[in-house]
């Protein structure tokens, strides 16, 4: 069934003791335990293993992705999201990623997406296999983390004070950016995550990646908000 068929498909259900699960709660409820059947099968197989069950697949858009690099010969298509956060402050988000990668929190960073097959620190980078834009395929990439003054296609946004960028490389070579910025709101934070990739891949492919970034750190926030809270409880207990 396509994913547009589902979404229009309504049902509920009746449990044995009168509860009623919503459509919604179904399909929630299904959300959950696919999150919990990708992490382990993940776990299960490791980086290595990944890594060679999709090879084909990743030799071929290696060599999809470096031709539109090449012929783009510099130029990128660009697109913007901003997501709205409560709870959490820009800061506080930032460091709790930094110590994600320091301590290669694997089931972490694989949590971010369904679609992060592989997720890991690997020396300075973040080595990634993941669907980028929402292609066929997998990209394996490495994410290298950039000075904030780096060489970036764009300025950074003045309003938005908590940075982080980094270069896409695909074997070495820049097949793309990513800028990550973020403010505090009064009750929570506001994260612009803004990505660069070839121009001449296919036409929305960094419209479709927002889609990716709103996923995975919708979760990443979710899972720093419970980190958070469970550090700030322990050091409570730890006064009494």
């Amino acid at each position: 069934m396509n994913a547009a068929a589902d979404c229009n498909f309504g049902a509920y259900a009746i449990l044995a003791d009168g509860r009623r699960l919503g459509n919604a709660d179904v399909r929630d409820a299904e959300l959950i335990r696919a999150r919990h059947a990708l992490a382990y099968l993940t776990a299960k197989l490791g980086t290595a293993a990944m890594l060679q069950l999709l090879a084909d697949d990743l030799d071929r858009t290696a060599s999809e992705v470096h031709g539109w690099a090449d012929t783009s010969a510099g130029e990128w298509q660009t697109d913007t999201l901003q997501l709205v956060i409560a709870g959490l402050k820009a800061r506080a988000f930032q460091d709790w990623y930094a110590d994600l990668v320091t301590h290669d929190r694997q089931l972490v960073l694989r949590a971010g997406h369904p679609e992060h097959f592989v997720n890991h620190r690997m020396t300075d980078d973040i080595e990634v296999v993941e669907n980028v834009g929402e292609t066929g395929m997998p990209w394996h990439i490495r994410y290298h983390a950039l000075p904030e003054d780096g060489n970036f296609p764009m300025a950074w946004d003045p309003d938005y004070p908590v940075r982080y960028g980094m270069a896409i490389l695909m074997e070495n070579a820049t097949v793309g950016y990513s800028m990550r910025q973020s403010r505090d709101t009064r009750d929570g934070m506001e994260l612009l995550l803004t990505t660069f990739l070839p121009a001449a891949g296919p036409a929305g492919l960094a419209a479709r990646h927002l889609h990716h970034l709103a996923i995975e750190f919708r979760n990443w926030t979710r899972l720093a908000l419970a980190d958070l809270h469970e550090t700030r409880r322990g050091d409570a207990d730890g006064e009494d």
